[in-house]
């Protein structure tokens, strides 16, 4: 019979851990002593059991990957260094303990940030709450949203869509399997397939970020709620107005028919960043998709040429 959390209790599953995994050592008192920052950038994220994720959609270590990334995307979007990550786990004490291990690997296997501390309470569904803090050092240099400028070009850092219809596609196969993220069963495309694995392992821009930062980029925000939605915050944080020119060339290959509905899906987590004109991008992967322009925050979408009404932006949190 595999042994459960309740088997070990609170201070019996974090003894377990700290000895499966070496840099959890550290922790141990009420607080983390950490080296001085110069100039701390600090986000939080909070996911939850059945509403951002399903444990029967891949394996534990995976992810626990995939929710960190979510949460060092923001600091991607900053243009900083993360360096500490805190967790705060609301836990079933009925879930495994082999799945609480797992789902640690996939937190921790990161070298570049440092799991620093947390919080384990009982709750009725599983959920954490990530904290990263990140190095800024000069903080005029950071990317802000509100940095964006009439004339700059905007560029993404990668395809879009990857959220579209996943939860229902990793439904029909019954999740993906092992580390090779293997389907159930032969029920999906290589193009669907292809998308739910970039779905299940984001990885945050942070070298690009830093890297976009040293090139004189001054504005950025990571696409979490849909590429419409984010060009929204730019528009309004800057006060300007933002084009998008798309087409399929910016989508994967399975969701390329649906581009407006792609677009608002969210859950990429690549960059959308306003760059003046002089400055390309493509030799490092970016894509390059409008221009911002003297106005108010409006959005305006053409789609292969041809101007296009949207109606739902992007996700909504608090949509009921």
């Amino acid at each position: 019979m595999n042994q459960r959390i309740s088997d070990l209790g609170e201070r019996g599953l974090i003894r377990r851990l700290r000895g499966k995994f070496p840099c959890l050592c550290g922790i141990g008192d009420d607080s983390a002593v950490l080296p001085g920052i110069q100039c701390p950038v600090v986000t939080t994220d909070s996911f939850f059991e059945g509403t951002h994720f399903h444990r029967w959609w891949a394996q534990p270590r995976i992810l626990g990957r995939r929710l960190l990334e979510a949460a060092l995307s923001d600091i991607a979007a900053m243009g900083a260094r993360a360096e500490w990550f805190f967790t705060a786990l609301s836990i079933n004490p009925s879930i495994e303990v082999d799945w609480i291990e797992g789902f640690y690997r996939g937190l921790t296997e990161r070298e570049d940030v440092t799991l620093a501390g947390g919080e384990t309470v009982r709750g009725e569904r599983l959920g954490i709450t990530i904290t990263v803090i990140g190095e800024g050092e000069e903080r005029d240099t950071l990317l802000r949203r509100s940095s964006l400028r009439p004339g700059d070009n905007l560029w993404i850092s990668g395809l879009l869509g990857r959220a579209l219809g996943a939860p229902e596609k990793l439904e029909k196969v019954g999740g993906l399997l092992g580390e090779d993220l293997k389907p159930c069963s032969c029920l999906l495309s290589s193009e669907e397939l292809e998308q739910l694995r970039a779905f299940l392992q984001p990885r945050a821009e942070l070298e690009l970020g830093i890297k976009l930062r040293k090139m004189g980029v001054r504005c950025a925000i990571d696409i979490s709620d849909g590429l419409f939605s984010e060009a929204e915050h730019l528009s309004l944080e800057s006060g300007v107005n933002t084009v998008l020119e798309i087409d399929e060339t910016i989508f994967f290959d399975s969701v390329k028919d649906k581009p407006l509905t792609a677009s608002a899906a969210g859950e990429d987590y690549v960059l959308l960043f306003g760059a003046p004109v002089e400055l390309d991008f493509s030799s490092v992967g970016c894509l390059k998709i409008g221009r911002a322009e003297t106005g108010n925050g409006e959005v305006t979408v053409f789609l292969k040429g041809e101007r296009v009404s949207i109606g739902a932006i992007g996700y909504d949190h608090m949509e009921v």
